[in-house]
C-alpha cells in the first residue's frame, strides 16, 4: 500500500458508520493537532520507560520488547492522526513531505546518487 492508498483508507475508516463515524470537518484543525500531539505524547511516555531500561532504573511493568511494540503502536497512531490532520487542512502530505525533503537535501548538498 502506498501512502495515498493509506490516506484514502484512513479517511474512509474515520468517516464510515462502521468505523469512527466522525466527519473530517467535525473537528477544527486545532482539534486534529491536539489529537496528533496526544499520540506523540503517549510515544514520549513509552520512550521515557525505554530510557529507564537503558539507564538501569527500575519501575517499568512492561518488558523492553513490550515497550518497543508499544512505541511502534504510538508512532503509528501519531501518523494516522497526522494524516487526518493534513487532510482536514487540505494538505497533500506525501507531496509536502517529498518537496520539503528534496529542498532540505539540496540545501545540505545531499545527493542520493553519491551514497550508492
Amino acid at each position: 500500500m502506498n501512502f495515498y492508498q493509506f490516506s484514502e483508507e484512513n479517511l474512509r475508516r474515520c468517516t464510515a458508520p462502521n468505523g469512527f463515524n466522525h466527519p473530517l470537518e467535525g473537528w477544527s484543525l486545532s482539534d486534529w493537532m491536539v489529537a496528533t500531539l496526544g499520540e506523540l505524547g503517549e510515544a514520549s511516555n513509552v520512550l521515557k520507560k525505554l530510557n529507564r531500561v537503558r539507564d538501569g532504573i527500575p519501575g517499568n511493568s512492561e518488558s523492553p520488547e513490550e515497550l518497543r511494540a508499544a512505541l511502534a503502536d504510538e508512532l503509528a497512531d501519531t501518523l494516522i492522526y497526522l494524516d487526518l490532520f493534513a487532510q482536514a487542512a487540505k494538505i497533500d502530505l506525501p507531496a509536502a513531505v517529498r518537496s520539503k525533503f528534496d529542498r532540505t537535501s539540496r540545501k545540505i548538498g545531499y545527493n542520493p546518487e553519491k551514497t550508492k
